[in-house]
């Protein structure tokens, strides 16, 4: 990359699990999971915890969100399921609801048990608290074989632990390869990490042009940094002809999303002909005014 110090690249190297609304489990008041349904306990698990990342979830209901989740609703239904003796995907639906209820320890052995079944996201959200506890190589071999039954988090978390050695030598080849399998499958991180590979050019062959074609992907994702980077690259010319309006067009996306390095980049310059001849001090209020008109 030619213009390192002018361009803001932020890969991303958090791996994912979903969770993190921190509730009391003692404050909360479980109803029934029979008088809020009439669903027997496994389909009202499946339809009050299924996750939009789980290839295996039960396809007749639509994904809950993990702050969407009606913690007592779904903490009922889905133990009543688990301890009528329901499969893997259950088990992880109720790991999935303890986590949420921040019942981490109750929820690391339900992902333990659902990934014991072969469930490929429990596989991925066990592999993460491994890897928190320092089990890094049980992380790792957990990572590959969701990503061979096709997890696309997997493929992704893989990425990453061949970018930065977690759990195996980095390898950016390989590194490479898994986040181009889970941009194929649509993932915007996927996408944009490798296009900072390719950017960057330090753990495989830089190549400006491949990586616009991926910032432009995660961009059009809605990936905000890749919208940035990829904003950069059209004003400079760097891998394709330089575009000042077409740059633009990309640092407004970003800033409508809120991005501070992308708004800063839009306002508008000011005539200096036209207030050569203005107090300096009605200057600086004219451009204070600008600003603010932006924000």
């Amino acid at each position: 990359m030619k213009n390192g110090t002018s361009k803001r690249i932020s890969a991303i190297n958090a791996l994912i699990i979903t969770a993190v609304s921190l509730l009391s489990i003692a404050a909360i008041a479980i109803p029934s999971a029979r008088a809020a349904s009439a669903l027997l306990p496994a389909d009202q698990c499946d339809a009050e915890a299924g996750s939009e990342h789980d290839l295996q979830r039960n396809l007749a209901f639509r994904p809950v969100a993990t702050e969407d989740i009606r913690i007592g609703i779904a903490l009922s239904a889905c133990r009543e399921a688990y301890n009528q003796g329901s499969g893997p995907r259950q088990t992880f639906e109720l790991a999935r609801v303890l986590h949420a209820a921040g019942q981490r320890g109750q929820a690391m052995a339900m992902l333990e048990k659902a990934a014991e079944g072969n469930h490929a996201i429990a596989m991925v959200n066990y592999a993460v608290m491994l890897g928190e506890r320092g089990d890094h190589a049980a992380e790792f071999a957990l990572y590959q074989k969701a990503a061979a039954a096709g997890n696309i988090l997997a493929a992704y978390n893989l990425g990453v632990a061949y970018r930065d050695g977690i759990g195996t030598s980095a390898n950016g080849k390989l590194a490479a390869q898994w986040f181009e399998r889970a941009s194929v499958a649509r993932d915007n991180l996927g996408a944009f990490n490798l296009a900072v590979m390719l950017d960057e050019g330090t753990q495989i062959a830089e190549d400006n042009r491949k990586a616009a074609q991926f910032y432009r992907l995660a961009a059009d994702r809605g990936n905000v940094d890749a919208m940035v980077n990829l904003g950069l690259m059209l004003e400079s010319g760097e891998g394709m002809t330089a575009d000042t309006a077409a740059a633009r067009e990309m640092f407004a996306r970003a800033a409508a999303k809120g991005d501070v390095f992308a708004q800063g980049k839009i306002v508008p310059a000011i005539d200096t002909a036209t207030t050569a001849g203005i107090d300096p001090g009605e200057q600086a209020n004219l451009v204070l005014a600008k600003t603010i008109r932006l924000k």
